[in-house]
């Protein structure tokens, strides 16, 4: 899926970044899906996803609208998508594994640094039919936030996590009215679709605001 493309920021920290979708298809999967999506979405949540969101309730994990189970119990319709992001290499490819040998015939999409991917894949007996690269930002890139800041903001695919949101997410912990973490569920919850990482983004407000600078007043 294009809008989990772009993502930027240093390769460290990206080692420790990907979105895993669960995607059927009309016309191959989509008539009796709901079932077996549930199922592969039950996976997620027991192999410990970083981020999680159904196309049911359009809210991501962070936003406490509904407990796990209500969650899981939301995906009554065919062609439910599931959008996910693993912060841990070692519990995406245990995911894989499981969703292998489930063998649901439901499409699953990997996101993240194209080698790290494919290699895991190679591990894993299994052999991507298709493969999505960004090709950058092209256009006005001066109008664009500075990179440090648009690796918080990439992170969210529709744009939901504001420029703004972040830069305020920075003064708060750089001047100690909060912690990275605390923040970093503030900047996760906009994100309707579940693909903004807050490890990664409590990573990087406690590397950034060091560095930050902020007026006393």
């Amino acid at each position: 899926m294009t809008h989990s493309l772009h993502r930027e920021g240093t390769i460290d920290s990206l080692e420790r970044d990907y979105c895993v979708f669960i995607y059927p298809a009309r016309g191959f999967n989509y008539a009796g899906s709901a079932p077996k999506i549930r199922r592969l979405a039950e996976l997620i949540y027991t192999c410990g996803a970083a981020n999680f969101c159904p196309t049911t309730l359009r809210e991501n994990m962070y936003s406490e609208v509904a407990t796990p189970e209500e969650v899981l119990a939301s995906i009554q319709k065919d062609g439910t998508r599931v959008y996910s992001t693993w912060n841990n290499p070692e519990k995406l490819k245990q995911l894989l594994i499981k969703m292998k040998e489930a063998d649901e015939g439901i499409s699953i999409v990997v996101s993240g640094l194209i080698d790290r991917v494919r290699v895991m894949a190679r591990e894993i007996g299994l052999n991507p039919h298709t493969i999505n690269m960004s090709l950058g930002i092209h256009g006005r890139t001066e109008l664009l936030p500075p990179a440090d800041i648009r690796q918080f903001t990439t992170m969210c695919g529709h744009a939901m996590v504001a420029p703004g949101l972040v830069r305020n997410s920075l003064r708060r912990v750089k001047t100690g009215k909060s912690t990275a973490w605390d923040e970093s569920i503030v900047l996760a919850k906009p994100c309707a679709c579940g693909i903004y990482n807050p490890y990664r983004s409590e990573e990087m407000l406690n590397d950034l605001a060091p560095v930050y600078a902020v007026s006393r007043w």
